[in-house]
C-alpha cells in the first residue's frame, strides 16, 4: 500500500514537474508570454492531478483494494495525496516562472 501511496505521488510530482520545465524553456526562447505560461501550466496541473488520481483510482479497483474499509480508505487518502502534491506543483511552478530579462 505505500507503494500505491509513493507511486501515484512521484508520478504526480515528475509530470507536473517537466511540464514546468517545458514551459519555463518556452518562456526563455520567448515564444511564450508569462500571464499565458502560468494559465497553461495551471491547466495542466489540474488535467494532470485528474488523471492520475483516475488512473489509480481505477488501479486501487483492479488490486482490491476497495473491497476492505481499511484500503479503501488508505485509497483514498492516497487519492487526496496526489491531488495534494499536484496543487503544490502548481503553487511552486506560478511563484518560479520567470520571464527573460530585456535590455
Amino acid at each position: 500500500m505505500a507503494v500505491y501511496f509513493l507511486t501515484g505521488s512521484l508520478i504526480t510530482l515528475v509530470m507536473c514537474g517537466s511540464i514546468r520545465w517545458w514551459i519555463q524553456s518556452l518562456l526563455s526562447r520567448e515564444q511564450l508570454f508569462l500571464d499565458d505560461a502560468k494559465g497553461y501550466f495551471l491547466i495542466a496541473c489540474i488535467v494532470v492531478g485528474f488523471l492520475v488520481s483516475a488512473g489509480f483510482f481505477w488501479a486501487g479497483q483492479v488490486l482490491g483494494y476497495s473491497e476492505s474499509p481499511e484500503t479503501s480508505q488508505a485509497m483514498g487518502l492516497a487519492i487526496l495525496l496526489d491531488v495534494m502534491v499536484a496543487l503544490l506543483s502548481l503553487i511552486w511552478g506560478l511563484v518560479s516562472l520567470r520571464e527573460p530579462e530585456k535590455y
